[in-house]
């Protein structure tokens, strides 16, 4: 198997999207301090780097992050190649299939550094109709929101639908294609939403293993 996490790795100097709160990693504990254990508290926001959006995050909901079904976090997906597009709307989407959909677009080649263009590519309101008229469980992509920056249009549509939000991916590394996605979000009783670990598994076949897995068929 291959596996390809596409995570940002969470640090004090890391990209957020403008209002959310600093990352603050202190140590309460060290072991060069002379005691047996290190432990360090964390202050982040719900909605920092890689991340999963409850329908709460919009007030649409009493549920929290920490009810989203598994089902729809891990199984099947498909990384589409939208780099030539700022609006992602309904005609780009045209082989779009569910369950899951991830989107690579330009935002990959600033989503660890910045800084966050003025229009980041994002879903239009055509588009995020077109995934949930398709059956589409989980929306993912490459910027911090599937939104532009002036409007919440997509995750209207989308979180209403109960289509799960998969934001700040890096996908720049991905080639387009067919994965097994596995998206794991801290379990955070009644959060509106919450960091997640998600990676992406490919089987990798050569020919050699082929010829061993029919022989012992």
């Amino acid at each position: 198997m291959s596996y390809l996490d596409i995570s940002l790795p969470v640090h004090p100097d890391m990209l957020l999207w403008p209002g959310d709160p600093w990352v603050e990693i202190h140590p309460v504990l060290e072991v060069l301090a002379g005691v047996p254990i290190t432990v360090s508290e964390l202050r982040l926001g719900s909605h920092t780097g890689t991340h999963v959006d409850a329908r709460r995050h919009l007030g649409l909901s009493e549920e929290g992050v920490d009810q989203l079904p598994l089902e729809a976090l891990i199984g099947p997906c498909r990384v589409h190649d939208l780099r030539d597009r700022t609006e992602i709307g309904e005609e780009a989407l045209w082989d779009a299939q569910p369950p899951r959909v991830l989107l690579r677009t330009r935002n990959s080649e600033w989503v660890r550094t910045g800084p966050i263009p003025a229009r980041p590519a994002h879903l239009t309101r055509s588009g995020a109709h077109c995934l949930v008229e398709r059956g589409v469980s989980l929306v993912g992509i490459d910027g911090l929101s599937v939104d532009a920056q002036d409007h919440t249009i997509a995750h209207e549509v989308l979180l209403a639908a109960g289509v799960v939000i998969l934001e700040g991916v890096d996908l720049s590394r991905v080639e387009p294609g067919a994965y097994e996605l596995i998206c794991l979000p801290l379990r955070i009783a009644g959060a509106d939403g919450a960091p997640a670990r998600a990676v992406l598994r490919r089987e990798v076949y050569t020919l050699e293993s082929r010829g061993r897995t029919r022989g012992g068929e």
